[in-house]
C-alpha cells in the first residue's frame, strides 16, 4: 500500500482517523502500532516479523544499555547494534556482493536473490540512532514495548522517512493531546505532498524513462532527462516526507523537516544542509563524528567526511553506481572545504548557484543509472558523442504536458527566491483551499494512471 493510492486514500486512512479519534488516549499509540503494522503487511506479511523483532530487540537492549556501567554498558551497545545493522546487510547488500563476485568468475554456484524490505534502511538507522542515544545518556530509555514500537512503526515515516530519532518524539509519545490547528496543518501538508507526488514527480517520470532507455543519447537527451529526473526526485522524495509530516501532525507527532529548498543553494554544502536533512545529520552525528569529525586533523576529517559520503550513498541502494554518486559528493564538500580554507575569493552568488546545480545534476545522472554500463551511456552522451541536438525518439516522447510541468516545477522550486508579490506566497506556502484544490486535481489525476510506487521505498 502507498499513500497514492485509492486502498489508503479511501480506506485505510479514515478508518485509521476514526479509530483513533474513539478510542481513549491510553490506547492511541496502540491504535498506531497496530494500523502500521497491518500498513507494511499490506505489502509483505512475511517481512512483519523481521521488522518486530528489531523493535523487540532494540527497546530491550536500549534497557539493558540505560542499567549497566562501564564494559558492560559498551557491550550491550555493541549488543543493541549489530544484529539490525547485519539484518540490513544481509538483506540490502548481499545480492550486489555475489552478483559482483559471479560477474569477476567465483565459482559461488546458483544463488537466487533475496528481495529487500522495503523501509529497512529507515527503520535501521532509527533503531541505531535509539541505541547510541540511549548509551550517550541524550535520551532515557523507553519503559512502554508499546511506545517503541509505535515510534519505529509508525506508518507515516516507516518506509521511506524521514529519519526520525526518538528523542524528537518522545515527549508526545509519553502524552499528548488533540489540537485542531494542529491537524489542519498535518493534513495540508499530506494534500500538498500528494499534489507534489502526483501531478509533478509522476507526470515526468514517463520523459524521465525514455531518456535513460535511449541507447544513443545525444547532449541534448541527456540534459532534458537529467533536468526532468532533478525535479522529479525532489517532487517525488519532497512529496513523501510532507505526507509523513502530515500525517504524524493528525496524530501529534512532530517529524522533522526534510527539505529546505534545496535547488536554491549556493554551494554544494549547503546543498546538504537543504536536502534529506534528517538523512545528512544522522550520517554527521553517528557516523562522521564517531570517525573523528573535524577534530582529527585537516586531512583525516576530509578522509572522514569521503568515508561517509561513500557510505551515504551505499545506504541509498545497493549498486555500485551510488557509491560512485557518494564519492562524487564527497569530493564536492572536500573540495568546497579546501577552497575556504586557501581564502580564495567568494564566487558570484548566480554562478555558484549554477556550478552547485550542475555539480548535482551530474550526480543525479549516477543516481538515477541503473547500473554502471548506463551511466556511462549518459556520460558519454553528454559529452557528445552521439550528436548535440535533440534525437526524434526523445523528441516524440516529449510532450506538452511534459514541458509544461517541467516549467511549473521550476517555478514552484524558484519561488521562495522570486521578489515579494501575493503570488510567491501562494506557491511557495499555498493555503489549505489551494491545497484542497491540488490534492482533488491529484485524485482525479491518478484514477487515469498505474500507481507510480515512491523513489525512496527502494532504498
Amino acid at each position: 500500500m502507498v499513500f497514492v493510492s485509492d486502498s489508503f486514500v479511501f480506506l485505510f486512512l479514515p478508518l485509521f482517523l476514526l479509530v483513533y479519534a474513539l478510542v481513549p488516549a491510553r490506547f492511541r499509540n496502540a491504535t498506531i502500532l497496530l494500523f502500521s503494522l497491518i500498513f507494511y503487511g499490506w505489502w509483505r506479511f512475511d517481512f512483519l516479523p523481521l521488522l518486530i523483532a528489531i523493535a523487540c530487540w532494540s527497546w530491550a537492549t536500549g534497557l539493558w544499555i540505560v542499567r549497566s556501567n562501564g564494559r558492560e554498558r559498551r557491550i550491550a551497545l555493541l549488543a543493541a547494534i549489530l544484529p539490525p545493522l547485519a539484518s540490513l546487510i544481509w538483506f540490502k547488500y548481499a545480492n550486489l556482493l555475489v552478483e559482483s563476485a559471479l560477474t569477476l568468475g567465483a565459482p559461488l554456484g546458483h544463488w537466487t536473490a533475496i528481495p529487500l524490505p522495503i523501509g529497512l534502511s529507515f527503520f535501521v538507522f532509527g533503531a541505531i540512532s535509539y541505541s547510541v542515544d540511549a548509551f550517550r545518556k541524550t535520551v532515557a530509555a523507553e519503559p512502554s514495548l508499546v511506545n517503541y514500537a509505535t515510534y519505529q512503526a509508525m506508518f507515516g515515516h516507516l518506509v521511506a522517512g524521514p529519519v526520525v530519532r526518538y528523542q524528537s518524539v518522545a515527549e508526545r509519545l509519553a502524552s499528548r493531546s488533540f489540537d485542531l490547528s494542529e491537524f489542519t496543518e498535518g493534513w495540508r501538508r499530506f494534500m500538498l505532498g500528494f499534489a507534489q507526488k502526483v501531478l509533478l514527480g509522476d507526470t515526468l517520470a514517463p520523459l524521465v524513462d525514455a531518456g535513460y532507455a535511449l541507447p544513443n543519447p545525444s547532449a541534448a537527451d541527456v540534459v532534458l532527462t537529467v533536468a526532468a529526473y532533478t525535479l522529479h526526485l525532489y517532487f517525488d522524495f519532497a512529496g513523501y516526507s510532507s505526507m509523513a509530516i502530515g500525517l504524524g501532525l493528525m496524530v501529534g507527532l512532530k517529524f522533522p523537516e526534510n527539505f529546505n529548498n534545496p535547488y536554491l543553494s549556493g554551494s554544494i554544502t549547503e546543498f546538504w544542509r537543504r536536502w534529506h536533512i534528517s538523512l545528512s545529520s544522522w550520517l554527521r552525528d553517528y557516523l562522521y563524528i564517531p570517525l573523528g569529525g573535524n577534530r582529527v586533523g585537516k586531512v583525516r576529517s576530509y578522509f572522514n567526511l569521503l568515508v561517509t559520503m561513500a557510505l551515504g550513498g551505499l545506504w541509498h541502494g545497493a549498486g555500485w553506481t551510488f557509491l560512485v554518486w557518494g564519492i562524487w559528493h564527497g569530493l564536492g564538500l572536500i573540495t568546497a572545504r579546501l577552497w575556504s580554507a586557501a581564502y580564495a575569493p567568494a564566487i558570484p552568488a548566480l554562478i555558484a548557484h549554477v556550478l552547485t546545480m550542475v555539480f548535482v545534476m551530474v550526480g543525479w545522472l549516477l543516481f538515477r543509472a541503473q547500473d554502471w554500463q548506463v551511466a556511462q551511456t549518459m556520460l558519454s552522451g553528454l559529452l557528445g558523442s552521439n550528436g548535440f541536438v535533440l534525437s526524434s525518439p526523445m523528441a516524440a516522447t516529449t510532450r506538452p504536458t511534459e514541458l509544461l510541468t517541467l516549467c511549473i516545477g521550476l517555478l514552484v522550486v524558484y519561488a521562495p527566491a522570486l521578489p515579494r508579490y501575493p503570488l510567491r506566497g501562494y506557491i511557495a506556502r499555498p493555503p489549505f483551499e489551494l491545497a484542497l484544490l491540488l490534492w482533488l486535481c491529484a485524485l482525479w489525476t491518478m484514477q487515469s494512471r498505474t500507481v507510480i510506487p515512491f523513489l525512496y521505498f527502494q532504498f
